[in-house]
Formats: C-alpha cells, structure tokens, sequence
C-alpha cells in the first residue's frame, strides 16, 4: 500500500507541476516550456524510484500523471482531443525513456562513454515517436494545427538541441540516482498526502 501511495504521491505532483507551471509559462508566451517542465518530471520519477528502491516505479510515476492529463477528456469534452492527448502522450514516453535508460545505467556492464550518446538518441527517438503520434491523431481523429507548420532544417536542429539538453538531465539525474541509491525515508509524507495531491492534481488540470 505504502509503495502505491508513493506513486500515486510523486504522479500527483507531477502533475500539480506540469498544470501551475505550465499555465504560467503559457500565459507568459514562454517558448522552451518543454526544457523547463522537464526536470520536474525527472525529479518526481527519480525521486519515487529512490524512495521505493525500484526502477519500474518510474514508468508508473509517468502512467499516473498522464492518466491525470486524460482526464480532462470527460471534464471538458469540447476540448480538441490533441490538446489534451499530446501532453498525456508526452509524459508517459518520458517515463518510458526514463525508465529504460535507468535499466541499461544499472548494469554493472554499462559503459559511461555508452551512457552519453544513448540518453541523447533515446530522446531524438522519443521526439520522433511523438511526432509521428501526432501526424497520426492529424490524420485520423482531429486536425492538429501545430503538424502543418513549417519546420523543414529548422525544426530539427530544434530537436537535436533539444535532445542533447534533455539527454544530458537524464544522465545526470540518473548518475545522482546511482550515486545515491540508497532508498529515502518519505513514506510518511507521501502516504498522507497522496490521496489529497490527487485531487488538487485533477483539479488543477480541469481548470488552467
């Protein structure tokens, strides 16, 4: 039980992050939101593995925000499907990229030079994963205005300087993870506040 309060803690929260910060850096016309939401979400996956000594937390960590995210599907249906399906998407193949690079750091066989060029192409591919989602959603669900902007060599420098800054906070957090990975004593903050960050988290993502 006390595991489940802990990733339902630590997905609420990201989740009361992604919704308070993202309003404001969206109000503001911020552009690079991604970079800055980023950390956060690294910070609450990594924190839950360390808390529960287990890696596979981290993708249930991500499952739970994003499932926060989706449920603005019944709470607003006018909303275009791509506005709220894109975050929630997004979250979850974080968590994937998360989880799976922590696996192959475990490993007493991995390599440091390895580590470097691997976080940077898992998250190249984790852009092109959700890019290829969103062409799909285009398609076939609902127009998606953001596919049919012009990018050409522009948007993929984009990607790469994206990739790269977002490659090089996955090996640290990782590294941190692993120089540090002795499990943390927060069982009695996540397990009470758990149920009530829930719900400020559905809350916040229903109205900003």
């Amino acid at each position: 039980m006390n595991k489940l309060k802990t990733i339902i803690f630590w997905g609420a929260l990201w989740g009361i992050l992604e919704a308070s910060l993202g309003w404001v850096l969206h109000l503001i016309h911020f552009k690079g939101e991604v970079l800055l939401l980023y950390p956060f979400g690294l910070l609450c996956m990594m924190m839950a593995a360390r808390q529960t000594g287990e890696t596979a937390t981290i993708v249930k960590v991500a499952f739970v925000a994003a499932t926060v995210k989706l449920i603005n599907l019944v709470m607003h249906p006018a909303v275009p499907v791509f506005h709220v399906t894109n975050p929630a998407l997004a979250i979850f193949i974080e968590g994937l990229v998360t989880w799976g690079f922590c696996m192959y750091a475990q490993r007493k066989s991995s390599r440091w030079m390895l580590k470097i060029p691997l976080a940077i192409g898992m998250v190249f591919a984790s852009i092109l994963l959700f890019r290829g989602w969103q062409i799909f959603m285009d398609a076939y669900v609902s127009v998606n205005p953001g596919i049919h902007k012009s990018g050409g060599t522009g948007l993929l420098s984009l990607w790469i300087g994206r990739s790269v800054i977002q490659g090089a906070m996955l090996l640290g957090a990782a590294q941190l993870v692993e120089s540090t990975g002795q499990p943390i004593h927060l069982a009695r903050w996540t397990a009470r506040l758990a149920v009530p960050f829930l719900a400020l988290s559905i809350v916040l993502n229903s109205i900003l």
